[in-house]
């Protein structure tokens, strides 16, 4: 049975990733639901995404309904992505190792290659 390129563990890191991208630096708004989140539970976490996601994962428990609202669609979303997107990864990065963001990367780099799917499942990075 061949390896999905995806483990669960990158969904759940990726998903929660997602969601809390520059949280540390900005005020609760409805933009950035979990901010507040991360102000109350975070303030010590080592700045960068992981830092914030391993402190929002260990409290996974006392996030305010908003937060886990949004974690729960930006997961929805990524999960969308994975599925739209597995075909490409097996065409253009099968010899990429899965963690750290390669496969991303890898997408990014082929992102003229990329299926019509894939390309509307894939979330639209600013500057580009």
């Amino acid at each position: 049975m061949r390896r999905p390129a995806f483990s669960p563990a990158a969904l759940l890191l990726v998903s929660t990733l997602a969601s809390c991208a520059a949280l540390a630096q900005s005020a609760a708004s409805p933009q950035r639901p979990c901010a507040a989140d991360v102000a109350r539970l975070c303030p010590q976490a080592q700045p960068g995404r992981a830092g914030m996601h391993a402190c929002l994962q260990r409290n996974a428990d006392q996030l305010s309904a908003e937060c886990k609202a949004h974690v729960d669609q930006a997961g929805q979303k990524f999960q969308a992505a994975r599925e739209a997107c597995q075909p490409d990864v097996a065409r253009l990065c099968s010899d990429v190792k899965p963690g750290g963001r390669r496969v991303a990367a890898c997408l990014r780099e082929h992102a003229s290659e990329l299926s019509e799917a894939c390309q509307s499942a894939l979330p639209q990075r600013k500057g580009m």
